[in-house]
C-alpha cells in the first residue's frame, strides 16, 4: 500500500478522562495536537471508589459505540497518555494494518512492565502481559471478548485485557509513555510507589532492548 493511501486514514480515538479532570484534558489534547490520523472523541470516565472499575466500565461503553459506528479499529487512550520522539504516522499505521494481517486482538504502544515477549518484526513483540493501557489499539476481533468478560472488585484492566487474549503486541521502541501526573482521574496505578511510573517504563525499554539487540544480530533484516 502506498504511503499516500495514508493520509485518508483516520482512527477513532477515546480518550478517557473525568469531568473535573480538566488539566489532564489539556495535557492530552496537546499531545494529539496537530496530528489530523486522529478522530479524537472525549469519553467521560465513570467515578467509582474502586477505580479500575471506572475504567473497566468506561471501555466497555467505547467498546459498543465502536461496535454501533461498525469501526475495524480503535485507539483507546488515558489522558496521562504521552507521545515519545518515536511516533511517527507512517510507522504506526503500517503497523496496525500489519498486525491486523497477524491476527492480533490488541496492539499497544507502550508498556510499563511484562512477563514474556517474543519479537515477531523489528518493531513489533508478543507479549504474554502487559501493564500500562494509556495507549491501546484495540481490534473489531476483540470487542466482543471485552463485552463478554465480567470485571471484578480486585482485578486490573491490563490484568484482564491480558488474561483474555493470547494475541497482544507491543510496539518497540514505545511510541506511547505514561505521564506521572499525580493522583489520577481514571484509575488507581498499578505501580505501589508513587513516582515510579517512568522508571516502571524505563525498565521495560531496557529489557526488551535486549530482545532487540540479540534478534537484530542474528536476524538480517530487509
Amino acid at each position: 500500500m502506498s504511503t499516500d493511501t495514508f493520509e485518508n486514514i483516520i482512527i477513532p480515538t477515546y480518550i478517557i478522562n473525568l469531568k473535573e479532570g480538566k488539566d489532564r484534558l489539556l495535557h492530552i489534547r496537546q499531545q494529539f495536537k496537530g496530528k489530523s490520523e486522529f478522530e479524537l472523541h472525549i469519553q467521560k470516565a465513570y467515578k467509582y471508589e474502586i477505580s479500575a472499575v471506572g475504567l473497566w466500565n468506561s471501555i466497555v461503553d467505547v467498546i459498543k459505540m465502536a461496535i454501533v459506528n461498525d469501526d475495524d479499529v480503535i485507539i483507546i487512550c488515558e489522558d496521562d497518555h504521552t507521545f515519545t520522539k518515536y511516533y511517527d504516522k507512517i510507522f504506526f499505521i503500517e503497523n496496525i494494518l500489519e498486525a491486523h494481517e497477524q491476527g492480533v486482538d490488541l496492539l499497544s504502544g507502550g508498556i510499563g512492565g511484562f512477563n514474556h515477549a517474543i519479537p515477531i518484526t523489528k518493531n513489533r513483540y508478543w507479549i504474554d502481559s502487559f501493564s500500562g493501557t494509556q495507549f491501546i489499539v484495540i481490534y473489531r476481533r476483540f470487542f466482543n471478548k471485552i463485552l463478554d468478560k465480567s470485571f471484578g472488585e480486585k482485578d486490573t484492566v491490563d490484568g484482564i485485557l491480558s488474561k483474555i487474549s493470547c494475541n497482544k503486541m507491543v510496539l518497540y521502541p514505545f511510541i506511547s509513555m505514561q505521564k506521572d501526573l499525580g493522583s489520577s482521574d481514571v484509575t488507581l496505578s498499578n505501580y505501589e510507589i508513587r513516582g515510579t511510573i517512568i522508571q516502571h517504563f524505563r525498565n521495560a525499554d531496557e529489557r526488551l532492548s535486549v530482545y532487540k539487540k540479540v534478534y537484530d544480530k542474528y536476524i538480517h533484516f530487509s
